[in-house]
């Protein structure tokens, strides 16, 4: 059986990519922070290296011997989709310095394969939809501009002879999100939601399960070797569809007011300052980056993953979310 290594492997998706490799029989190793929990690893019988990102001994000492390396470990935070520039030396440090040291180590333990979880914050804003994995690439935030250079990377990698893989998430949601679904279902139980236009604007959300299985057909086969995939629901959903799908779950939730653009703008301040009154986080959706992007339709495309993995994503948005809402119970 493989050895796969899995960093960031106490997250939400490092974590499910972990339970389903060991259902499958695959030996793991994961590569975490000193402070994580590493009970749920070891209870899937993993071997836990305990490590700084730019520890290059114990990167090298976590790589010796796998054959695949699934690069899960990022920094994000609920605001990084919002913010066109940042202060954080994180984004450097983490996104991209990690992943070259990653990278640097895997080539000189011979690797098999190494699948490198990216984002859809590369994309250009103004990207065709559906987006297909060769629109240009334009990064808008911080955060999708480290994901692009630490792609970059992967690519330098692979003119060298590492198989590797660059998978393109867009917003991950499931049981253990720490970032979107907990603001959305605060949100929630608002009496009333104010969105632009209604809501009407694509949305794409992928359930980690369908992201994890692609990212292990991905190792799996050949046919992957240098590719790049999207990693979205596959059919086109709407902000408004996220709260009627929530008000049907329940039997509750807030009522829509649309309102345009431009009154959104005016009002910007007032509504996040009540937003950020039921999340401080939630108030980024609110500053002009933010309004910038509720604006614009996203709506990754799939059918590379389609016809050279034979992938096609598990979870509609009722039944993803229902799995989110069970998990809280």
């Amino acid at each position: 059986m493989p050895l796969a290594l899995i960093t960031g492997a106490t997250g939400m998706l490092g974590g499910r990519l972990a339970e389903k490799l060991h259902a499958q029989g695959v030996t793991l190793r994961a590569f975490d922070r000193p402070t994580s929990d590493a009970g749920p690893l070891r209870a899937l019988s993993a071997e836990v290296v305990c490590g700084d990102s730019a520890d290059e001994e114990t990167i090298r000492r976590a790589v010796e011997g796998v054959d695949w390396l699934f690069h899960t470990a990022g920094y994000l935070t609920p605001t990084a989709p919002f913010e066109a520039e940042s202060t954080s030396p994180l984004y450097q440090t983490v996104n991209v310095d990690f992943t070259r040291r990653l990278l640097e180590a895997g080539q000189q333990a011979g690797i098999g394969r190494f699948v490198y979880a990216s984002s859809s914050s590369v994309y250009d804003r103004d990207a065709p939809v559906p987006t297909p994995e060769d629109a240009p690439l334009r990064p808008a935030s911080a955060y999708g501009r480290s994901k692009l250079q630490a792609e970059q990377l992967v690519r330098a990698f692979q003119e060298k002879g590492l198989a590797g893989v660059i998978v393109r998430p867009v917003l991950i949601y499931g049981p253990g999100d720490r970032h979107f679904m907990p603001i959305a279902l605060r949100l929630a139980r608002l009496p009333v939601v104010p969105l632009v236009e209604g809501g009407r604007n694509l949305l794409d959300l992928a359930h980690v399960d369908d992201v994890a299985d692609l990212m292990i057909r991905a190792a799996r086969q050949d046919a992957a070797i240098n590719r790049v995939y999207n990693a979205g629901p596959g059919v086109p959903y709407t902000l408004a569809d996220l709260v009627h799908t929530y008000r049907s779950l329940t039997g509750r939730g807030p009522r829509i007011v649309p309102v345009s653009l431009a009154a959104a703008s005016r009002s910007a301040w007032l509504t996040r300052w009540l937003i950020s009154r039921v999340d401080p986080d939630a108030g980024a959706v609110m500053t002009p980056d933010g309004l910038a992007l509720i604006s614009l339709d996203m709506h990754l495309d799939m059918t590379r993953a389609r016809q050279e993995l034979g992938f096609t994503p598990a979870y509609d948005l009722p039944r993803g979310l229902a799995s989110v809402l069970n998990g809280m119970e």
